[in-house]
């Protein structure tokens, strides 16, 4: 376990053994790599983290900035941070949601990620409406220019996103910002600098996340089409025991 500073901003992180990749056959994923029993565990891990950076944010800068890509795999997550008791003092009133990408669906469409961010902490955090920054689609140029507008309160230096929230899929592709698979829909995605400017890069994977797609991951860091490449920041893995792995990993917090 170990803390990184950035201008009183502390970020903790538990780090496992997973990091001395490829031990255990598993390919080397750029950042750090947070491993757990099971998903739940990530989970634990992944909230654990913001709650901490988020308060911290809140001390130094006065508000929390929170980027999420609300994909179907991303939800238990949020689900958690709604109703978990440890993250009630979560600093809703100080924080700002934004989006990091959408998809060109219709509003009825299951996969539309504004509907997911406002059914889940919209309406559950005690989040003000105000401070909920839906992206339309085809609307990246007005977005960035919000986004500024907000962050620009701060001095030069710090005006970045504090936190990115992003996942992996079944494919073993990275929400948001990753390759799509051809059959998807098209999407808007926020401007990659304030992405990858972002103090924590955190990146959720269930137990769905085997070898095969940490793989494909890793191939696409290899080749600079990830998706995300920090820049002052810190990129975390938040990753779960693979279903099919037998029980004699050794996992440390």
């Amino acid at each position: 376990m170990w803390w990184h500073g950035d201008h009183g901003v502390l970020t903790i992180r538990a780090v496992s053994s997973s990091n001395a990749q490829p031990e255990h056959g598993r390919p080397r994923l750029p950042g750090r790599v947070n491993l757990r029993a099971n998903a739940d565990g990530a989970i634990d891990a992944l909230l654990a983290d913001i709650f901490i950076h988020a308060n911290n944010c809140v001390r130094t800068f006065g508000d929390f900035h929170l980027a999420v890509s609300a994909t179907p795999q991303i939800e238990p997550a949020l689900m958690r941070l709604m109703y978990d008791l440890p993250y009630r003092d979560f600093p809703w009133q100080r924080t700002r949601v934004w989006m990091v990408d959408e998809l060109d669906v219709e509003e009825s469409d299951a996969r539309r990620r504004q509907t997911r961010l406002s059914e889940t902490i919209v309406a559950l955090s005690g989040l003000p409406e105000s401070q909920f920054h839906p992206l339309a689609v085809g609307a990246q140029a007005e977005y960035q220019r919000v986004l500024q507008e907000h962050l620009g309160w701060r001095e030069k230096g710090q005006d970045r996103l504090d936190c990115v929230l992003l996942s992996i899929d079944e494919a073993g592709l990275l929400s948001g910002v990753g390759e799509i698979e051809p059959a998807d829909a098209a999407r808007t995605v926020v401007p990659m600098g304030f992405v990858n400017s972002a103090r924590l890069i955190a990146i959720y994977g269930g137990d769905w996340v085997g070898p095969e797609q940490q793989s494909r991951l890793a191939a696409l860091g290899r080749q600079g089409r990830l998706g995300v490449s920090p820049v002052g920041g810190d990129l975390v893995w938040y990753l779960a025991k693979p279903r099919e792995e037998d029980a004699g990993l050794s996992i440390e917090g």
